[in-house]
């Protein structure tokens, strides 16, 4: 149907086209100029379709994807106010070999500096201890912000922001993995497996922060000055 209405609407602006161009003839009696601006509307159409093709459409494109990116990048920051800074910090309490002088942030930091943070944390691999380890308020926690974690894992901006995504994702693992256990002794399987799912939690919410910090630093200086004042790794 919309093919059809496309069709008709074609050879309507043609029919309109040739009319308009009849009643010219008509008024003016002048087919020789008339046929030279037809010809010279007919020559400049591939430049029109070369322009509109490949410089408007991309022009458009890019602005596009710039303005999903900066919304992308909001709603991260969003996560990592809300959530994010929060179980980074309760996670890297359980991590005894964390180095906080290779952690801390400064206001002045450069690309470098970022890089270097970014390759000691996955150098790390950020191994947690839990043997002594209270599950229950990582799960409240999280269940407290289950509808903001669900409304970004349908959210279309995010769909192309892998590591972000797969945070997400292992942040709602691992509330399930809690819920499944609530209320029962833990066995040594039920312990290793929640390392497991802790570990990459852990370890997603580090890189990202990382990310996050660059972001910030770049678009909102004065959320940065705060981010870096209450650095999840230096609070434990």
């Amino acid at each position: 149907m919309k093919k059809r209405r496309t069709l008709f609407l074609g050879l309507g602006l043609i029919g309109l086209s040739a009319i308009l161009h009849l009643i010219h003839l008509l008024i003016f009696k002048d087919l020789h100029h008339l046929v030279i601006y037809l010809w010279g509307d007919i020559a400049f159409i591939p430049l029109e379709v070369f322009f509109v093709t490949f410089v408007l459409d991309k022009f458009i494109e890019k602005r596009e994807k710039d303005q999903l990116k900066e919304k992308a990048n909001m709603m991260v920051g969003l996560f990592y106010q809300e959530l994010g800074s929060t179980l980074l910090t309760m996670l890297s309490r359980y991590d005894g070999t964390l180095d906080q002088k290779k952690t801390e942030v400064q206001a002045n930091w450069n690309e470098e500096d970022y890089d270097g943070l970014n390759k000691y944390l996955t150098a790390q691999k950020l191994s947690l201890n839990l043997e002594k380890a209270d599950y229950a308020p990582f799960r409240l926690k999280i269940e407290e912000k289950l509808t903001l974690i669900m409304n970004m894992l349908t959210n279309q901006a995010l769909h192309e922001h892998e590591l972000f995504t797969e945070s997400l994702m292992s942040v709602f693992h691992l509330l399930e993995e809690l819920n499944q256990r609530e209320g029962r002794a833990l066995s040594d399987q039920d312990r290793s497996h929640l390392k497991v799912d802790m570990e990459r939690v852990y370890r997603n919410l580090a890189a990202g922060w990382v990310h996050y910090l660059v972001y910030l630093k770049e678009a909102y200086p004065y959320l940065y000055a705060s981010a870096i004042r209450i650095n999840p790794f230096m609070q434990a």
